[in-house]
């Protein structure tokens, strides 16, 4: 019973111990655990972001005025978040900014409501300015939201048109819309580059965001000009009040193919057509577009019945501007009960309503984007052991022969000593493990193969632990010849047999050099930039799932720009450093790239007038050789020869093989005279990297989510299908060598230099070459 009583009393002592020490512990990690408002930071657009993409980072007004009462404005600042594996990663400022830091950088949030820190370096040391999290998914148009993958992402310089209302029901139920739209109000809300529109489908622009436009910096204007040539949507509407938007936005007359800014009164018969409206409209006021430039959408007459262009789709660079000649935020619209038919119509499948039979297709795969499957495609690593698996066998069959007959015989019967038995069997199991973890190690020197494909010798002297890194890469190149725009993204899974820590960094061959002019005054044609940031987050699209939060194994790694390279030309480059690889595991990195083409080496593609086949020569405007490469016009694809070396010509267009293109990407073929059999997808199938690469390149055009059952929300802005227009075609092939360097360097080796790991690499470039019709000799 004393005992008892003793125990008691020592627990008791013990439990007031712990209950007074817990409020010291509380307080010393309160510091640490204080956060500020949200509302002391910007995040992506108006507070609109997707994960895994580019996201603003501002500070709030009221953030910054104190900081400048501080003397903090010309600090250096850190951005601090979690990557989609829960690793902390440090972004540097990017772009530098010389004057007041409005924009501080970019970072790439790994998850929904991610953690976001912001840490200021001063003559004073280094303090936390701002600790808080990023927005979780809700309701976009109620406030700062994260937006998913498969919602449309709409921004509106202006009236929204209805398109915010958009699978909204009615009042009582409150059901939100299907598509986001982040309505402007201030200029300063608007990113400074062109990273910042990275996830956004579309921009609208209208007559009611006419003070925004004169609010907006150059710095705002050449980003989203450079956004639109690379690959962007915008959306205006040009009516009575076009004289004081092109006023306001100088930079959109210059984009659009309109010689003399002229108004014309239209008959409304043409909209009334168009969406089979019942409802009349009246006569409205609107800019003459030109006939024969662009895709006609709407054609109609002017009151005095002439004919006319209401509404036209027009390429500018690798983006697309689509243009009503009305101003559909004036009452007389906003009052039609078919204004928003009208823009679903005109704008296409983007604002199309979406259903839940789609999204049941996608339940074989653990992915539901395209994306996946391109990531289970570079995550096959090709291993060679030191020995062969008949060897691994004898070595098993040796360990059982050792524990079982030979241990017993030769312990109990010749040596008589059982006892014996406790050495000799741990010490055996310990040598053969040894030795199978030697073995399991791959070889040391690389392919090869893997070095030629790497694209080039390494920099530096590889250690031991580098030398086992694979990195299997896709690259695709975009250069368009018509209006100068030019983007490279690259996707690499860097693959470590050991544990390893290590700088990458991703740069862009001399190979390029050639193909940027000199010098370009054209809007939006600013230097060439590249961001590196890890590529994936846990989710559907990718088939991870949610973590739990940090990762505190792995040490923090650092996303920083470097310096500007003024005489190679390359501009603003960001490299990724201290990146920590566990054992026998792969990361995913990515890299986009912007630059300027140079137009002086277009060379005109000539096509049969009044109809899709072209005539002539075609020549290779690249340095470079294109290997499998194809001419895509329209709806028909040209199969060059294997090799076309770099300034050659094909002799004559007509003479090569043509195929239908959509049956060329679902390897459709004619079973007999009457039917056709098509190649189902297989979401599994990682083999062929090239398939998969051509399908995520022109995903609608080959029948989108019905042909594969898989979305294309991570890397949609890679599909070019909307260029296969009249005026324009696409070269399309391999290249030898990658266009762009992964430069890899292992930091415990003090010694080991900058190195390029062997692996896979798929190389695509794609060449927009301007078609011109001419009558045949």
């Amino acid at each position: 019973m004393t005992d008892h009583v003793k125990f008691a009393a020592a627990a008791a002592l013990l439990s007031l111990v712990l209950l007074s020490s817990a409020p010291v512990a509380v307080a010393e990690q309160e510091p640490a655990e204080a956060e500020t408002t949200p509302a002391a930071v910007v995040v992506g657009i108006n507070g609109h972001y997707r994960v895994g993409r580019p996201t603003a980072i501002r500070l709030a007004e009221s953030t910054r005025s104190a900081m400048e009462s501080d003397g903090g404005s010309r600090s250096e600042f850190t951005l601090e978040t979690l990557d989609g594996d829960g690793v902390r990663v440090r972004y540097g400022t990017y772009p530098t900014a010389d004057s007041e830091p409005i924009e501080l950088g970019y970072v790439v949030p790994g998850s929904e409501a991610a953690p976001l820190q912001i840490q200021r370096t001063t003559e004073a040391g280094t303090e936390v300015v701002v600790q808080t999290r990023f927005p979780a998914a809700g309701r976009p148009d109620r406030g700062p939201s994260m937006i998913p993958a498969g919602m449309p992402w709409i921004v509106s310089v202006g009236d929204p048109l209805g398109v915010d209302q958009i699978g909204a029901s009615n009042v009582l139920l409150d059901k939100a819309a299907h598509i986001a739209v982040t309505r402007i109000e201030s200029a300063d809300r608007l990113p400074f580059q062109s990273l910042g529109y990275d996830g956004v489908d579309m921009v609208m622009v209208n007559a009611t965001g006419v003070p925004v436009l004169e609010a907006m910096t150059g710095e705002q204007s050449d980003a989203l000009v450079s956004w639109l040539r690379r690959g962007g949507h915008l959306f205006v509407t040009l009516g009575e009040a076009t004289e004081r938007t092109l006023q306001a936005a100088p930079w959109l007359e210059s984009l659009l193919p309109v010689e003399d800014v002229t108004l014309s009164r239209y008959d409304p018969a043409a909209f009334e057509t168009f969406t089979s409206s019942q409802t009349p409209l009246d006569v409205f006021q609107g800019i003459k577009l030109p006939r024969r430039e662009g895709r006609v959408l709407i054609s109609g007459r002017t009151t005095r019945r002439v004919s006319a262009v209401l509404g036209a789709d027009y390429v500018i660079g690798l983006g697309h501007i689509t243009v009503v000649t009305a101003d559909l935020d004036r009452p007389r619209f906003a009052q039609w009960p078919e204004r928003l038919d009208l823009i679903k119509q005109v704008v296409g499948e983007l604002l199309e309503e979406q259903t839940g039979e789609r999204d049941s297709r996608t339940g074989s795969t653990s992915f539901s984007d395209l994306a996946g499957q391109m990531r289970g495609v570079l995550d096959q690593f090709v291993i060679k052991p030191r020995f062969s698996f008949s060897v691994v066998s004898v070595v098993v069959m040796l360990l059982i022969a050792l524990i079982g007959p030979l241990d017993y015989l030769l312990i109990n019967r010749v040596w008589g000593k059982p006892l014996l038995g406790w050495v000799t069997f741990p010490l055996m199991a310990i040598l053969l493990s040894v030795f199978l973890v030697i073995q399991a190690a791959p070889k040391t020197v690389a392919d090869a193969a893997d070095t030629e494909s790497a694209g080039g010798d390494s920099t530096g002297a590889a250690s031991p632990t580098s030398a086992l890194l694979r990195a299997n890469q896709f690259q695709v190149t975009d250069i368009d010849l018509v209006n100068g725009a030019g983007r490279g993204f690259a996707w690499c899974s860097l693959y470590s047999h050991d544990p390893v820590r290590v700088d990458l960094r991703y740069g862009a061959r001399e190979a390029l050099a050639p193909l940027e002019p000199k010098s370009s005054g054209q809007p939006g044609s600013t230097a060439s930039r590249s961001f590196v940031f890890p590529m994936g987050y846990p989710g559907r699209e990718f088939g991870g799932i949610q973590l739990a939060g940090e990762n505190t194994v792995f040490e923090a790694y650092s996303v920083a720009p470097s310096k500007i390279d003024q005489e190679v030309g390359r501009g603003v480059k960001t490299e990724l450093n201290g990146l920590t690889i566990a054992p026998r595991s792969s990361k995913s990195i990515a890299a986009r790239c912007s630059f300027t083409a140079d137009t002086d080496r277009a060379v005109a593609v000539i096509r049969r007038p009044g109809s899709e086949l072209l005539r002539g020569a075609l020549v290779n405007p690249l340095p470079y050789d294109i290997l499998d490469g194809v001419l895509i016009y329209g709806n028909w694809v040209y199969l060059l020869p294997t090799r076309v070396p770099a300034g050659s010509s094909v002799a004559e267009l007509s003479e090569l093989r043509q195929k239908n293109f959509r049956w060329r990407l679902t390897r459709q073929q004619s079973a007999d005279q009457s039917t056709t059999v098509t190649t189902p997808w297989s979401p599994s199938d990682f083999s062929d990297a090239k398939r998969v690469a051509e399908m995520i390149l022109f995903h609608r055009a080959a029948g989108g989510e019905l042909y594969t059952g898989l979305g294309h929300h991570v890397l949609g802005d890679l599909d070019l299908s909307d260029l296969l227009v009249e005026d324009r075609c696409l070269l399309m092939g391999r290249t030898e060598q990658p266009l762009f360097e992964l430069d890899v360097k292992e930091t415990m080796d003090d010694s080991a230099g900058f190195i390029q790991p062997g692996g896979r690499v798929l190389s695509m470039v794609r060449v927009v070459v301007p078609v011109r019709s001419t009558r045949l000799n």
